[in-house]
């Protein structure tokens, strides 16, 4: 079954304004060219994941530990016990290391006094040094992890390439048969389908897109695929996987996104599946606009919180 909202409300004047400033700031610069897009990606892997900020250690309990080579955090709150688990994988292209932006989103799905959360946040290794060969059996291992009679239902949450990873990593544990570590549900922040990005209509959003630009992408993506696998690869590309057998999907995307056609090609592939997907579009919004502190972020923050619910009740 497949539900699909449509939040058209105008853009609020201040997020007008920080939309403005990241079109003067040029933030989607940052994937303009194979070249630039390497350069950029290099400095920003330099100066390395933002850890915990001081404030989301002030008012969560976190705890960092190390698997398979990778950072793991864990934000809980400090009292109340976890209803329920997300495992969050972030998003950058597959290029861009943690951002204090995620922080914010953490705290938020961490906030809930009726259904709280644990989040489980995993820096993992980054292209073109890493690739979906690499990384996704350390991120299937740590999911499955998790997975035992006594914990509380796993949502596997990531936003862009975090998303793309979702779809991957769900499929993979359907297909090991892990039942123990199978979700409870799946939850796709603007996620980023295809990463050949050969939907027609691509080009056309890009005059739009404040974040994103398609050549820097698609050489992103080709460096994810790495040697053994083309970039429309469904383990790169999961808009062409298959969804039988999936949780209960939510998917948000703003009509702003480069990355917005190939949600349209996953309705028609869920419809064919037979996967549980709930669509939230919000037509004014950007790339993972959820993270920002705009108030549209603000109100999907509490959104995402109530799906969180959802899944803790059931």
């Amino acid at each position: 079954m497949v539900e699909w909202h449509v939040d058209d409300r105008p853009a609020h004047p201040y997020t007008r304004l920080y939309t403005a400033a990241m079109w003067a700031r040029r933030d989607k610069s940052a994937f303009e060219g194979a070249a630039n897009t390497l350069r950029a990606a290099r400095k920003r892997q330099a100066r390395g994941d933002v850890p915990p900020t001081r404030w989301t250690r002030w008012v969560r309990r976190v705890v960092e530990r190390e698997k398979d080579g990778m950072r793991v955090w864990a934000v809980r709150p400090r009292r109340a016990s976890p209803a329920v688990r997300v495992v969050y994988f972030h998003g950058g292209g597959y290029v861009h290391p943690l951002t204090k932006d995620y922080w914010r989103l953490v705290r938020a799905l961490t906030s809930d006094r009726e259904s709280p959360a644990e989040v489980i946040l995993p820096a993992y290794p980054l292209a073109p040094d890493a690739t979906a060969d690499d990384v996704l059996p350390k991120l299937v291992d740590l999911v499955r992890s998790f997975g035992d009679d006594t914990a509380p239902p796993t949502v596997l949450m990531g936003d862009s390439a975090g998303g793309a990873l979702v779809l991957a990593i769900a499929t993979q544990l359907r297909d090991l048969d892990a039942a123990a570590a199978r979700p409870a549900g799946l939850v796709l922040l603007s996620p980023w389908l295809d990463a050949t990005l050969d939907e027609r209509q691509v080009a056309d959003l890009e005059a739009s897109d404040p974040m994103l630009a398609e050549t820097g992408l698609r050489a992103a993506g080709r460096w994810w695929a790495g040697e053994r696998r083309r970039p429309s690869d469904p383990l790169v590309s999961p808009v062409h996987a298959d969804l039988r057998g999936l949780p209960p999907t939510d998917l948000f995307i703003g009509r702003h996104d480069i990355l917005r056609p190939a949600v349209d090609d996953l309705v028609d592939h869920a419809v064919r599946d037979g996967l549980d997907l709930r669509g939230h579009e919000v037509t004014a919004m950007f790339h993972v606009w959820m993270t920002r502190a705009i108030p549209e972020g603000a109100r999907t923050r509490r959104q995402l919180r109530r799906i969180l619910r959802r899944v803790a009740a059931a």
